[in-house]
């Protein structure tokens, strides 16, 4: 049932009313607490601007592991994506209590692994548990039946997620409030679908509560992170098998042999042309080949200055040329590698892909204090051959046939 408080038409700002006044217990009124006023739920509202939100309290929020839901990464989600965001909030006396990123989706959008008819369609063709069946039960077309669509959690793949002050498993209310609001927003607007499309496995009370309002789910990924060894690589590669340890070995060796010089520095904008090409080279070889050159390198200028020194580059060059480069955003005491890119002609079958993105990103990582690097979604059996771990993601759909 829809509350009163969702209507967020009008709600375009957090509530602005004053605090109450903080009573101490020796200014109870008589009757005690009973006689004191009650106190108004949390304010919903709806801001279409990161810039307008109330950042130092969105910001608290947010985890050392969700990096991309900060205030400064939604900046760079907003102005690159080509989605329309909206951003949901629950603010009370103290600031925000809970807070849902959402954007819309259309069949214009080029970010195919973050859009539902996309995601759905791919995991149903690879036979992932659910998808199939829920595909079977959409009329027609999958992009007619799910777009435009609100994607709710953040316009990133992997452990999307609301917002809450403490915790979003019902009990006060918060993740619920959010959700109707999600809803509501959606048929407002006449969208034809509101979906999380990277729900972590560990994540029950989020997928709970999904679940009880209706939504129908399927296993849409897999997403990996590697715990940084306080020895760095030494201690990383002696946590393998000794046929492990040898292939490493060799791995390092062809590297090095051949001449390839890996560095770690805070990204510089002369390297941005170069990474955007050869980041739009590696998208083109696994099918997005609509992806252009331009559109990274507004990505990469954009994390720039949206993180600053927080925004890493390991780049692999040879002969002074750069053949590849990483990515990496840093989010408290966690590193995420977030692009990459490579010239695969010039690499002749070099494993750059390991030494760049593994070997010496975790060195680098230890040397820096870093305790998590973030891999994200994809490659899944290559990240685990080295030494990842790994958690199921789970996409849920909710659309006016599923009631």
């Amino acid at each position: 049932m829809q509350t009163p408080d969702t209507d967020i038409r009008t709600a375009e700002h957090p509530d602005t009313r004053p605090p109450l006044p903080r009573l101490t217990e020796g200014q109870l009124a008589p009757g005690g607490l009973s006689a004191l006023p009650p106190v108004p739920p949390p304010a919903l509202g709806v801001v279409r601007r990161a810039a307008h939100l109330p950042r130092a309290s969105w910001d608290r929020l947010v985890g050392p592991d969700d990096a991309y839901l900060a205030t400064r990464w939604l900046d760079v989600a907003e102005d690159t994506s080509g989605a329309a965001m909206r951003y949901l909030t629950l603010t009370d006396a103290e600031g925000l209590t809970g807070a849902l990123a959402t954007a819309v989706a259309d069949a214009d959008a080029p970010w195919l692994a973050g859009r539902p008819d996309t995601v759905l369609r791919l995991c149903a063709e690879e036979g992932r548990q659910g998808a199939r069946e829920l595909a079977a039960d959409l009329p027609g077309d999958l992009a007619d039946a799910l777009l435009p669509g609100l994607v709710c959690g953040g316009r990133h793949l992997g452990r999307t997620t609301l917002l809450s002050r403490d915790g979003h498993d019902g009990q006060d209310g918060t993740g619920d409030r959010l959700l109707a609001a999600a809803e509501r927003l959606a048929e407002e607007e006449g969208l034809r679908s509101v979906a999380f499309l990277h729900v972590d496995e560990h994540d029950t009370a989020l997928r709970t509560l999904l679940a009880r309002r209706g939504y129908r789910s399927f296993h849409s990924e897999g997403y990996h992170w590697l715990p940084v060894p306080q020895g760095g690589f030494a201690e990383y590669l002696a946590g393998f098998s000794a046929h492990r340890r040898r292939r490493i070995g060799a791995e390092r060796r062809a590297v090095r042999d051949a001449g390839v010089q890996i560095a770690m520095a805070p990204l510089d904008p002369a390297d941005i042309p170069r990474f955007a090409e050869l980041e739009a080279t590696l998208l083109g070889k696994y099918g997005m080949s609509a992806w252009t050159p331009a559109r990274s390198a507004a990505i990469l200028e954009r994390a720039l200055g949206a993180c600053g020194p927080d925004a890493l580059a390991a780049t692999a060059r040879l002969d002074g040329e750069i053949i590849g480069f990483a990515l990496i955003v840093v989010h408290h005491d966690r590193w995420f590698a977030h692009r990459a890119g490579f010239d695969y002609a010039a690499q002749r079958g070099l494993p750059l892909y390991f030494e760049l993105l593994f070997y010496h990103l975790v060195d680098a990582a230890a040397r820096a204090g870093a305790t998590v690097i973030h891999y994200g979604t994809g490659s899944g059996a290559a990240k685990t051959s080295r030494g990842c771990l790994g958690s199921g993601q789970y996409a849920y759909l909710r659309t006016a046939s599923f009631g």
